[in-house]
């Protein structure tokens, strides 16, 4: 019976690696897009509680927008180390009155700031609810219609916004999600910044898995229109709908948490409707440098998923069309956490079935296969909008294959197992991972107006 268990969740494994390698190979390509002439408003959304060592670098990304029609609110959630203190000192901050629309609900704002040098940055002072909470008084506040939803330590690239502008001028478009890059596998070469493979194994990983998460993945499920998480680090909305939903609801995974209530709405309501992903829209975020902080953001992530899967169950098929219940049903519950548990038991089947040594040897051979076709499927598509590795690193990175088969994707199926399980003693833990504030400049123009600008 397990035998026969492990073939079907193998074939159900290739299925959706096929998918994931040849749909983005063969309809994801840079395209020569023309900007629309008319800026839309948009209002720039970051929560920020405990920021203080990532935030300057939030800061440059924004001064190097190519972007004019835009404001920032920063939602300062209760931070008690040296946030606020920071605005402070690179803003000049005055105290401004300024109007909501009093349409979601959220904990007490104590103060609203304005910048005096930068009159389209404003800080919302307000005690601490969660990153929920926080975002609920960003919508609340803001004043344009696209609501861009972005984590402290996410840098904008300087086009991001122009790239989101596009894609929202189509009317079918209510949701987008952007392209997200793990700032520590970026050096600063020749005036920008150049991917390297020379890294902790770690955050090598991480690198990876953006990789193939955003330019496979994503790409896969927006074009079969099934999309089931917009990443928190980098996503965009109409400020209406989410107004329509009530805004997000306080919970662990709040970014999937939006957009499954999205799809509901989709599917009830807005017909015609769609979220999309956009590749050309990109932002640079800081991962997890360390096991222990690896552990507290994926276990956060399981939590999360589990949490939306609980809530969400009735929706399945009802309030869902039939590909995002799929999705969510095969590839991100079956395949993504209950075969974990399985997995992690082979090694010990192995042992007492020594017969069975080959069966499980070619299922792992065919793995290996799936996942270095994957990383060249990724480095091919990737490469086509400038994300290109240099030879050595490109060697670097397949010789790093089998101790990411090995090693950190089985440490990932024990963190989904202890995920799940930890979910039903303690659902709303939330232990945020621990910042490292990676330096970073985007152009030498920001390398030379930050001194005068951020007070550097």
């Amino acid at each position: 019976m397990f035998l026969i268990i492990t073939i079907g969740l193998f074939c159900i494994f290739i299925l959706f690696h096929i998918l994931y390698i040849f749909v983005p190979l063969y309809t994801l390509r840079q395209q020569a897009y023309g900007h629309p002439s008319k800026e839309k408003g948009i209002s720039i959304l970051i929560p920020a509680y405990n920021e203080a060592l990532v935030i300057e670098n939030c800061l440059v990304g924004i001064k190097n927008l190519n972007y004019t029609n835009f404001e920032v609110l920063f939602i300062n959630d209760g931070s008690t180390d040296d946030t606020l203190e920071i605005f402070h000192k690179h803003l000049r901050l005055i105290k401004t009155p300024r109007f909501n629309s009093g349409l979601l609900n959220y904990e007490k704002v104590k103060n609203i700031y304005h910048s005096q040098k930068y009159t389209n940055i404003w800080i919302i002072d307000k005690s601490n609810g969660g990153k929920a909470d926080a975002l609920n008084a960003g919508i609340d506040f803001a004043i344009n219609e696209i609501v861009i939803t972005l984590d402290a330590d996410s840098i904008l690239e300087e086009n991001s916004l122009n790239e989101m502008n596009r894609i929202f001028s189509d009317d079918s478009v209510i949701a987008a999600g952007g392209l997200v890059k793990v700032v520590q596998g970026f050096k600063h070469s020749d005036e920008k910044l150049t991917p390297f493979f020379k890294i902790p194994g770690i955050i090598r990983y991480q690198v990876v898995q953006y990789l193939t998460a955003f330019y496979l993945h994503k790409t896969t499920q927006s074009k079969l229109g099934s999309i089931t998480v917009i990443a928190g680090a980098f996503g965009a909305f109409q400020r209406s709908i989410l107004n329509q939903i009530k805004g997000f609801r306080q919970t662990v995974g709040e970014d999937m948490d939006i957009t499954l209530r999205i799809h509901e709405l989709i599917s009830t309501c807005l017909k015609n409707k769609r979220i999309v992903f956009v590749p050309e829209a990109v932002c640079y975020t800081e991962c997890p440098s360390s096991f222990k902080s690896l552990y507290t953001q994926r276990i956060r992530w399981q939590k999360g998923f589990m949490d939306c899967i609980i809530t969400y169950r009735k929706s399945l098929y009802r309030k869902m069309n039939f590909k995002v219940s799929t999705y969510l049903l095969l590839d991100s519950l079956l395949l993504g956490t209950l075969s974990a548990f399985p997995t992690l038991m082979i090694p010990i089947l192995i042992f007492f079935s020594l017969n069975h040594i080959k069966f499980f040897l070619i299922l792992f051979i065919i793995s290996f296969v799936l996942v270095i076709m994957q990383v060249i499927a990724s480095l091919l598509v990737s490469k086509r909008f400038g994300h290109s590795y240099s030879l050595k690193d490109k060697f670097l990175l397949f010789l790093f294959l089998p101790f990411e088969v090995i090693l950190y994707r089985l440490t990932e199926l024990f963190f989904v197992s202890i995920g799940t399980i930890l979910y039903f003693f303690k659902k709303d833990g939330w232990n945020p991972s621990e910042r490292i504030g990676q330096p970073i400049i985007l152009n030498t123009r920001v390398e030379i107006n930050i001194k005068d600008t951020l007070g550097g």
